[in-house]
């Protein structure tokens, strides 16, 4: 912004009744302004009601020679701010009252935000959260303009292209990454009820908006929940997560910013717990080793399912969890550096002074939103994956399905790590580079961090003593049945259990020795042990489950035909070889259908080796 700009906006401001000390200064620096502390102090920002701009302010506005009822209108939107989107894009195209803080906002293309990148730029977000979503993101965000633009009432004066630009809604769906770009690129304020301008309102406000629940009482409405507002200088400072500020309303109408004992150098606000991609999608830039930095995983489920998550105790994520937390906080002081923790969980990401909602978490059936961090993995996303694992046999989330869990989240974290490529980064070049470089590295960071911590809590349960004993591993088999160990050397020629991890016979290795449970009775009494921990290793709670999956199961005649093969070429060979053990009880083809299906009930599968291991969860 140019140096007569901001004197401009001073100068409005001042006149208009705001304050501030002699040792804050406002200037540009490197193309981006900020205020700055001339000497050790400490700092205030005072501005009055009146060049707050708030919904009020919209509503009022719009109500003017018109027969709209705008207070109405603001409330049947998806979005409560959504008429001041409207408010603000038309306030750019007059002689507005604010002209000299609204001249002083950046560009739509001056933000930097992904949604008005290239196509060639948005390509290397590939396989990142926000690379998935941004998409999603602007399809809603068009939804949310089509909607408030259709409730304005006709007698409202329109700008010349207006029934052009109603034709974006229909056309849209066809635009691929570059027809955006070149659509972006189109600004033209007084084109004030086209997309391009409502996507500016949304980014403005998205980067620069207070919760207006702070001045609720100076206003003539109810303050709703996400309900925003602007505030004029205070909007100019910059953020540091570090910062330790005031936040105030005075009697007499006026909000005011303080920050104590500030030294020489930039003063800055905190906007509150903002990670990268909030950052640059809103702002237009990222931070190196954002403290605050997370990696979203997005899991949409029916809505059935989500009550059965709540009512098995599992905290799940909500809307409010992610947004204006300072508004909570401020009930209790007025200070923005409480730090409150939403549902009492510190699984939660605090987001303080975001009044404008998470772009793809409307609602919950637009899915559970939870937020990886370097150091942390949400105790409730763990819980949920659980969950899901489930399989007919648990009423509850058994040591299985706990197992089961962290080893498909494992899963999808590596894929979703796999998906994002960070080898070519450093031949980037352009104006948004080094925004993509932080951010996806960062993001593969946060992702390989959260598979290590999934793996290192997998090994201290896999290790404890307390469950050991409850576990079977193929090498336990291996070691400990040696009459199993020679049949198989005979079968499949199999020397070693390397061997077999090599040759990828685990699968049928395990049909064998399930079977081999189902007939432990038949074969010499003195071979058996009922805990499993002598040579034939052989427990009897494997048969149990057999015989209980066999009384409820009817095996279908296609299945027959999908095993006949593997059948055919396991265990006739076998009984003839190995009599003592596949020529005793049942080796019939049902009895191999019902052990596949066994092993899918009584285990859970680790690592990259697609291990299975049984669990024992009586």
């Amino acid at each position: 912004m140019s140096t007569s700009k901001i004197d401009a906006l001073l100068q409005w401001a001042k006149v208009e009744g705001a304050e501030y000390l002699p040792n804050i200064q406002f200037k540009s620096e490197n193309g981006s302004i900020g205020a700055y502390c001339t000497e050790t102090n400490d700092a205030s920002i005072k501005i009055p009601l009146k060049i707050i701009i708030t919904l009020e302010d919209a509503i009022k506005s719009f109500s003017e020679g018109s027969s709209g009822d705008y207070s109405k209108i603001s409330l049947q939107t998806s979005n409560i701010n959504s008429l001041l989107k409207m408010y603000l894009a038309r306030e750019r195209s007059s002689a507005s009252y604010f002209e000299p803080y609204l001249s002083h906002l950046p560009t739509l293309l001056e933000i930097k935000s992904p949604y008005t990148w290239s196509a060639a730029d948005k390509l290397y977000l590939k396989g990142t959260n926000l690379g998935g979503s941004l998409r999603e993101n602007l399809t809603q965000l068009i939804e949310e303009w089509w909607e408030i633009v259709n409730l304005l009432p006709k007698d409202l004066t329109f700008p010349t292209n207006h029934f052009v630009n109603m034709k974006f809604y229909y056309e849209h769906k066809f635009y691929n990454d570059e027809d955006l770009y070149q659509y972006f690129s189109q600004d033209d304020p007084e084109n004030w009820t086209c997309f391009t301008n409502y996507l500016w309102s949304s980014l403005i406000l998205k980067s620069r908006s207070f919760p207006s629940y702070l001045v609720k009482d100076f206003l003539n409405h109810q303050v709703k929940q996400d309900e925003a507002m602007l505030l004029p200088l205070v909007d100019l400072l910059n953020h540091d997560l570090k910062a330790k500020v005031d936040w105030s309303v005075s009697k007499d109408g006026f909000f005011q910013f303080k920050a104590e004992d500030v030294a020489c150098g930039q003063l800055y606000n905190n906007y509150g717990m903002k990670g990268n991609e909030e950052l640059l999608l809103a702002y237009g830039f990222c931070l190196e080793d954002n403290q605050a930095d997370s990696a979203a995983v997005k899991i949409k489920l029916p809505e059935e399912m989500v009550k059965e998550l709540e009512q098995s105790g599992v905290k799940l994520p909500k809307m409010e969890d992610y947004t204006t937390s300072v508004i909570r906080n401020h009930e209790k002081s007025d200070s923005s550096d409480s730090q409150d923790k939403p549902n009492d969980s510190e699984d939660l990401l605090d987001v303080k002074a975001l009044a404008e909602p998470l772009p793809s978490l409307k609602k919950a059936s637009d899915g559970l939103l939870f937020f990886l961090t370097k150091d942390h993995v949400p105790t409730n996303l763990i819980q949920t994956f659980q969950f899901l694992v489930k399989n007919k046999w648990e009423d509850h989330v058994t040591l299985r399905a706990e197992l089961a869990g962290i080893n498909q989240l494992r899963q999808a974290i590596e894929s979703k790590s796999n998906m994002i490529d960070i080898s070519s980064l450093d031949k980037i070049q352009g104006p948004n580079s080094s925004n993509i470089t932080i951010y996806c590295r960062g993001q593969k960071k946060i992702l390989q961090a959260a598979l290590k911590s999934l793996k290192r809590t997998e090994k201290d349960m896999l290790t404890n003593s307390e469950y050991k004993r409850r576990f079977i591993t193929l090498k336990n088999v291996y070691k400990k049945d040696l009459k199993f160990q020679q049949s198989l050397l005979v079968s499949l020629g199999v020397t070693s259990f390397e061997s077999i991890l090599e040759s990828e016979f685990q699968d049928q290795c395990w049909l064998l020795y399930l079977m081999r449970c189902l007939n432990r009775d038949e074969y010499l009494t003195s071979d058996i042990d009922d805990d499993g921990d002598e040579e034939n290793y052989l427990p009897k709670w494997i048969k149990d489950k057999f015989l209980k999956l066999e009384n409820e199961t009817e095996v279908a005649p296609a299945e027959i035909v999908q095993y006949k093969d593997l059948y055919l070429g396991l265990v006739p060979e076998l009984a003839k070889a190995v009599p003592e053990i596949y020529n005793r009880g049942r080796w019939g083809v049902k009895e191999m259908i019902l052990s596949g299906k066994l092993l899918e009930l009584i285990s859970f599968v680790r690592g990259k080796d697609q291990e299975s291991i049984l669990v024992n969860t009586e």
